[in-house]
């Protein structure tokens, strides 16, 4: 049995464990408990996924998609920072999509609990199809990436570094997999009165 076979059994058992205590953290009201068990729950899910893209077993689920429906369910998640204001902007989203949503919404998950550590009060979440692409953005209101995230190609940050690099490796991974017509998926880091995160998609 390979390793990644027996990480996927342990993790799925684990969050099993993980859903049971956050049904009963729940049933005492207790939300801030009820969330880093999320967390925790997300965080193994992407170190199975980081492991799957390591040893080239990671395979898409293409499908179409609705931008707009990811989108509102996340900016509805408040990422355990209930005084930061997430907000969605969905004037110029495509109707449809085709993408693996399961791995889209981990990146973007991981996106918007960065942004939460650092805004100051308000994340931006959108999605818009501009030039034949796709693209998604977590935008915060908080001092920005650091010179060194924005001058890395994340192939060498380690998973430690206030788990950022793991995220934001993967997702360049996840992004490069969704491939049309010879264009390539890509993120973008840049800061503009704040932290900008982009994840581009091609058509």
């Amino acid at each position: 049995m390979s390793f990644a076979h027996i990480a996927a059994i342990t993790i799925h058992d684990v969050k099993n464990s993980l859903s049971s205590i956050a049904s009963a953290a729940e049933s005492h009201g207790d939300t801030p408990t009820v969330q880093a068990i999320f967390n925790i729950s997300d965080t193994l899910t992407r170190l199975l996924v980081f492991y799957r893209s390591e040893h080239e077993l990671l395979r898409l689920n293409l499908n179409s998609h609705a931008p707009e429906d990811l989108i509102f369910e996340l900016a509805a998640n408040k990422y355990g920072q209930s005084d930061i204001e997430i907000n969605s902007e969905l004037n110029q989203a495509p109707v449809l999509w085709v993408y693996d949503e399961m791995l889209v919404r981990m990146i973007l998950v991981n996106a918007l609990q960065n942004a939460s550590r650092y805004a100051k009060s308000r994340i931006v979440i959108s999605a818009k199809e501009c030039s034949g692409y796709l693209e998604m953005s977590v935008h915060d209101d908080g001092p920005g990436f650091s010179d060194t995230v924005l001058e890395e190609d994340y192939s060498n940050i380690p998973a430690s570094q206030n788990g950022t690099g793991l995220g934001l490796l993967l997702a360049k991974r996840i992004a490069a997999l969704h491939v049309n017509n010879n264009q390539q998926g890509r993120i973008e880091l840049s800061n503009q009165n704040g932290g900008l995160f982009r994840l581009i998609l091609p058509a």
